[in-house]
């Protein structure tokens, strides 16, 4: 597949803006460090028929220096004992990896530290996401570009010019299957800040599948997105008895997420393919409703029609008005009652009717 290829494959799964849309349910910190709940998440995921889930490799002393402070989280603790809390460890990604073969959904990952990644090929995730905070970590792309799986680059905070990098780096690491997903970085995004036609501007500059990464408190934006090509949507998603989740802002219950899927199927069904063609479900109605010359008077065979003759009349079941200016001056070859179609049949043929025109020889 060329680099600048607009379609990837995802575990056999084609994601671009012309296939269905890639959802991708992000369990993120909503797992706690609980397998069983991570599992659940997967199974949830699995039930709202999202195609994939992401994972989050946390490695808190990997992730965060011992004095950073993690605002809007856990302002009165240090970032390093939060993060710690989501930790899971490989025999648990594992099981969560077997689980969803299981559902028969993708694994992307997003590998928090170098040995992440590591980790992540061992247990054999489909693809790697770059977190938008990782964007300008070129070890990391190169280290994840470097496995052959997709790439999928988060571009919360960025800059085209740096997104244009992270994206290089990738593709001289070999990556050759990248995808794009336009973040705003805020936990929710305010709303009116969502600033969606980034999804276009992204695809039209990189020639590559973007997608929408949504932090906002809902849905709202699925359906746009969808309208601007979107080819990922990607949702965090929390369980109904996890409400007071550290994500919870940013997430949606399995119904909700449901519910936002089936009407991005409906969007996309909605969408269609762009060609401007007369559709299967329209095709009776072009009969019904255009069109055909009709007689505008009693018409007598063997008389030459003007355009006053004719008028245009539905059902289209004889000659289109566009072909008035042809038809008048034709011969009339049989009788046409008042209001009925004239018909290429009843007309004279073009080359008898050139010659009923000629004028005599003296």
């Amino acid at each position: 597949m060329r680099p600048d290829a607009q379609s990837i494959l995802i575990r056999g799964r084609e994601v671009s803006a012309r296939a269905p849309l890639f959802i991708v349910a992000e369990i993120g910190v909503n797992q706690g460090e609980s397998v069983d709940q991570a599992l659940a998440l997967v199974q949830a995921a699995a039930e709202t028929g999202a195609d994939a889930i992401t994972l989050q490799t946390i490695d808190a002393a990997q992730l965060a220096s011992p004095v950073a402070l993690t605002p809007g989280l856990a302002p009165d603790g240090a970032a390093i004992d939060f993060f710690a809390r989501y930790q899971l460890d490989e025999p648990a990604y594992t099981k969560v990896v077997e689980g969803a073969r299981q559902h028969g959904v993708r694994v992307l990952a997003t590998p928090c530290s170098i040995d992440g990644v590591d980790l992540l090929e061992r247990v054999g995730v489909d693809a790697f996401k770059i977190a938008s905070g990782d964007l300008t970590w070129d070890q990391l792309i190169v280290r994840a570009a470097r496995t052959g799986k997709p790439v999928v680059i988060a571009t919360g905070m960025a800059t085209v010019d740096e997104i244009a990098h992270a994206v290089d780096t990738a593709r001289g690491a070999g990556a050759r299957s990248i995808a794009l997903l336009h973040a705003v970085s805020a936990h929710p995004v305010p709303p009116g800040s969502e600033n969606l036609l980034a999804i276009r501007t992204l695809a039209e500059h990189f020639r590559m599948p973007v997608g929408l990464a949504d932090h906002a408190e809902d849905t709202f934006a699925l359906p746009m997105a969808m309208a601007l090509g979107a080819a990922i949507y990607e949702r965090r998603l929390v369980l109904p008895e996890d409400l007071h989740s550290a994500d919870l802002a940013v997430s949606s219950l399995p119904d909700e997420l449901s519910d936002a899927i089936n009407r991005a199927r409906r969007a996309r069904a909605a969408l269609g393919t762009g060609e401007k063609v007369c559709l299967d479900v329209e095709m009776m109605n072009r009969h019904v409703h255009r069109r055909a010359l009709c007689a505008a008077s009693d018409l007598e065979p063997g008389m030459v029609l003007r355009r006053m003759d004719l008028v245009a009349l539905r059902p289209a079941n004889g000659v289109p008005p566009s072909r008035i200016d042809e038809i008048a001056g034709r011969r009339l070859m049989r009788p046409v009652d008042l209001g009925q179609p004239v018909r290429e049949q009843d007309l004279a043929p073009r080359e008898a009717n050139d010659i009923s025109r000629r004028p005599h020889a003296s």
